[in-house]
């Protein structure tokens, strides 16, 4: 089991944002988070990553604890937008080679097969030709794909994506949902945030909902049926 939520319970304020969630998340699945906006699926990341704790409930993580600095190691985050000064003049190539800190140490030297890596994920999105180039001199998709890379390229066991699609062209989402299966077949577990399950409707396993602070799993004919994609995300 990668992921295991026990009846967590996590809200900002006197109302619960996720209430009594019970979930199972395997090695080798491609699982879709949809739901409102303010729905909790953001928040269902950070809980998994250790990032915020329940107020109740139990999760495990990678068999320990999501505050374990060994389980952290070992997951891939890409949050949805870009968390950094945007005055830094970073390249493309060293944004994703900052994905491998965690595991080699902050001053450790990046060696041959490390760099092959770096490489290795910013072809998977696509930004091979476009390694060199000033992260904020980029396209808003763009530098959301360099974001993805730098999740990437740990060969995390755990890979947790919020919004990987947004502001990234539809020509190029189905090559980004086929990486992303790979991963999976792979064995990882990958979950993405999206508020178009379409994006991901030939490779992904299960589509996850949250609603009223609770998770349901469906189809994406009911998906379609049921709930409105535009106001899903």
């Amino acid at each position: 089991m990668t992921v295991a939520f026990e009846n967590v319970r996590f809200g900002y304020g006197a109302a619960p944002t996720l209430e009594g969630v019970d979930l199972r998340w395997r090695a080798g699945e491609f699982i879709v988070l949809a739901g409102a906006n303010g729905s909790g699926k953001s928040t269902l990341l950070k809980l998994s990553l250790g990032l915020l704790k329940p107020q109740a409930g139990t999760i495990e993580v990678l068999g320990g604890s999501p505050f374990e600095a060994g389980i952290r190691r070992r997951t891939g985050y890409a949050p949805q937008g870009l968390r950094m000064a945007t005055s830094l003049p970073v390249s493309v190539t060293e944004v994703v080679a900052a994905g491998l800190a965690p595991s080699k140490g902050l001053f450790s030297r990046m060696g041959r097969l490390d760099w092959r890596k770096v490489n290795a994920a910013i072809d998977a999105v696509g930004l091979g030709d476009l390694s060199a180039e000033c992260l904020f001199e980029l396209s808003g998709g763009q530098q959301q794909r360099a974001i993805l890379a730098r999740a990437l390229v740990g060969d995390p066991s755990l890979l947790l994506l919020d919004e990987p699609t947004t502001g990234i062209d539809r020509g190029l989402r189905p090559a980004l949902a086929a990486e992303l299966r790979r991963r999976a077949d792979a064995g990882a577990t990958v979950v993405a945030v999206s508020h178009d399950p379409d994006d991901f409707h030939e490779v992904s396993d299960r589509i996850l909902v949250i609603q009223d602070g609770q998770i349901t799993q469906i189809t994406h004919a009911e998906f379609h049926t049921h709930f409105d994609p535009g106001a899903a995300k």
